[in-house]
């Protein structure tokens, strides 16, 4: 909950920080308040990226991990409790209140056979505030290389021993991201 609070008030204060700049008349404004504004602006900023960004990636020849894809690996007790055969609206409720939003995008992905509609519109009500392309992107990378139905930790490392449900998750997620740009599109058109 933190981190929402936390982004809706970076981006409030960044909101306020712009119209303070802009303005002439900053009497208003504090220079501790001004700093206060920048400082949860950066954070809101840091916390963005953090959503964006896979939880692996490959640099050159090098896997590089997430703080969320290294407990995936590590933890065996917490990767059991975050994957389900199937999940519900109840854990979805859950990994938004938490505002665990990749995770709540990751099981979103795995509801999406069936559910196309309703799923597309549940992550399209995030555009406005979130880059949802992305983040169902970095969710996908960071979820579907630690699912046990797709791999297996040995001696420390992922090991995919089910590549073709790994690229199932890879079509929805490409699927999903279409749609996505196919409403902003549409959604341009009809407000210019």
């Amino acid at each position: 909950m933190n981190r929402l609070i936390l982004f809706i008030l970076g981006a409030l204060c960044t909101v306020l920080g712009t119209q303070a700049q802009k303005s002439s008349n900053t009497e208003g404004i504090t220079g501790a308040q001004l700093i206060a504004i920048q400082e949860a602006s950066e954070a809101s900023k840091k916390w963005l990226e953090e959503l964006k960004t896979p939880g692996v990636s490959v640099l050159d020849d090098t896997m590089i991990f997430s703080e969320e894809a290294r407990r995936l690996m590590k933890d065996e007790v917490y990767r059991a409790s975050v994957y389900k055969e199937q999940y519900t609206m109840g854990d979805l409720r859950e990994s938004f209140a938490k505002v665990e939003i990749q995770k709540a995008f990751w099981q979103l992905i795995t509801m999406y056979p069936g559910n196309e509609q309703g799923v597309l519109k549940f992550i399209y009500a995030y555009d406005d505030a979130l880059p949802t392309d992305e983040v169902v992107l970095a969710s996908f990378y960071t979820y579907a290389f630690f699912d046990p139905k797709i791999t297996r930790i040995e001696n420390g490392s992922p090991n995919i021993y089910r590549p073709d449900i790994f690229e199932e998750y890879f079509r929805r997620t490409k699927e999903i991201m279409n749609y996505i740009k196919y409403f902003r599109t549409e959604n341009a058109k009809s407000n210019p």
